[in-house]
C-alpha cells in the first residue's frame, strides 16, 4: 500500500465527518436548540467528527484498501461508512437524551433523521473519493496542485 492509498481514506473520512458534524452543530446546536453554553457542543462536535472519521478510515484501510479491488471495494467502503455513522447516530441520540445539548429530547425523530439522511446522501461521495479509481486521480491532482 502506498502512502497516498492510506492517506485518501483518512483525509476524506475525517473531512466529511467533521464537515457533517459542523453542520449538525449549526443546525441543532445553535439554531434549533440555542439554550446553554456552546463550548460543550463544540467539544462534542469536534471530537465526534474526528473520531468517526478516524474509525471509518481505519476500517476502510484495514478491510478495503489492502484486500478488495473494484466493485467489492466500493460496496465495502460504503457499508463501513454507513454502518459506523448509523451506529454513531443512535449512540449520540442515547447520550444526548441525557445531556440535552442537541435537542434529542425535544425532537427525537428529527434528531435521528437529521443524522441518517446526511449519511445516506454523503456515502457515495466518500466511496468515490476514498476508494474509486476516479477519486484517486482527483485526489492525486489536488495534492500535486497544492
Amino acid at each position: 500500500m502506498t502512502r497516498l492509498e492510506a492517506l485518501r481514506p483518512i483525509v476524506n473520512a475525517i473531512g466529511l465527518t467533521f464537515f457533517g458534524e459542523m453542520g449538525i452543530l449549526l443546525l441543532w446546536g445553535l439554531w434549533l436548540s440555542p439554550a446553554g453554553s456552546i463550548w460543550p457542543r463544540l467539544l462534542w462536535t469536534a471530537t465526534c467528527g474526528v473520531a468517526m472519521g478516524a474509525t471509518i478510515a481505519t476500517l476502510t484501510i484495514g478491510f478495503v484498501v489492502r484486500r478488495l479491488k473494484s466493485r467489492p471495494a466500493l460496496f465495502a467502503a460504503g457499508a463501513i461508512y454507513i454502518g459506523v455513522l448509523t451506529y454513531c447516530t443512535f449512540l449520540c441520540f442515547a447520550i444526548d437524551r441525557n445531556l440535552g445539548l442537541f435537542a434529542a429530547r425535544e425532537a427525537p425523530d428529527l434528531f435521528i433523521l437529521g443524522g441518517l439522511i446526511p449519511v445516506a446522501v454523503s456515502a457515495p461521495l466518500l466511496v468515490w473519493l476514498a476508494v474509486s479509481e476516479h477519486g484517486a486521480r482527483f485526489f492525486d491532482r489536488r495534492l500535486k496542485a497544492g
